[in-house]
């Protein structure tokens, strides 16, 4: 196959000019720009290989902002988030297809699946019954078992970094996670790329410790706090705890089964959260 000249047939086909659109080692062109954040930009793609067999592409790309694209290592920054998701095989985690770096613009870029939906942030609270946001929680609470039980930490749990479509929920942007084994010779420095919501992000975090899975815990309860009860817990930031102590109150909101498991889990000491619940089988 020829690659040139595919991408000529399909700049043709969709009335576009090869000087307004990026392609990127001869392979994918990228088309309009689908969300953005502090670190990396995604866009909606094609795949010529894809289109050249007639099957559709449903892929984005993620490249590095222009401010991260300074960095020295930003080649190794890019390549953590892939080597991660990699390893990770779970139908409530975004897949991934590919990593390269171009070799005309010198930009590292990852390839992921495509995820129809809204991101939770986006989703009216209001609008969700008892029963979709206790499916919501089993099935977010059990994806971040999976990531941790492969030494990931996610690093960033917050509704930004979540995918809601019907009633299947799917965490992406493992852009900042880190690996806790001890036999990884290649991890991400954490203190390079801070990124965090200070909304969910977890006090010790906030302080400048590394994230853990006690930090993801902590970040997963206040999201979903938030999703029973219609309200955020904090106003600026969980480093409110330290002056209230007694911030997180009983909540009629919140299921009974899950009460106590809030309590701990959004302890501002990580000791003394509590990473399972024995029972979650029967909250759905």
């Amino acid at each position: 196959m020829n690659n040139k000249k595919e991408i000529e047939k399909l700049l043709e086909k969709n009335n576009l000019n090869i000087d307004d659109v990026i392609v990127l080692n001869n392979r994918y062109i990228l088309q309009e720009e689908i969300d953005s954040g502090g670190l990396s930009i995604v866009y909606k793609a094609i795949d010529i290989y894809n289109e050249y067999f007639n099957d559709e592409s449903n892929i984005v790309i993620k490249i590095p902002n222009e401010n991260l694209r300074k960095k020295k290592d930003i080649n190794a920054f890019v390549y953590s988030e892939y080597k991660f998701l990699r390893k990770l095989n779970h139908e409530n985690i975004v897949k991934i297809y590919d990593f390269a770096v171009d070799k005309k613009t010198k930009i590292p870029y990852i390839v992921l699946e495509y995820i129809s939906g809204e991101k939770l942030i986006n989703e009216s609270i209001y609008a969700m019954n008892k029963k979709s946001k206790n499916i919501m929680f089993y099935e977010l609470f059990n994806t971040l078992k999976y990531i941790h039980k492969n030494n990931i930490i996610h690093a960033d749990i917050n509704p930004y970094n979540i995918m809601k479509e019907d009633d299947k929920y799917t965490i992406f942007d493992f852009g900042v996670s880190q690996n806790e084994s001890k036999h990884e010779k290649f991890n991400l420095q954490y203190d390079n790329v801070k990124a965090f919501n200070p909304l969910y992000s977890s006090p010790e975090v906030l302080n400048g410790e590394k994230p853990s899975k006690y930090s993801d815990i902590f970040s997963f309860a206040c999201v979903m706090y938030e999703i029973y009860t219609k309200k955020q817990i904090f106003k600026e930031s969980s480093l409110e705890l330290l002056d209230n102590k007694n911030l997180i109150t009983k909540n009629n909101a919140i299921p009974l089964i899950l009460r106590s498991w809030f309590k701990s889990a959004l302890s501002i000491h990580k000791e003394d959260r509590n990473l399972d619940i024995n029972f979650i089988k029967y909250l759905v």
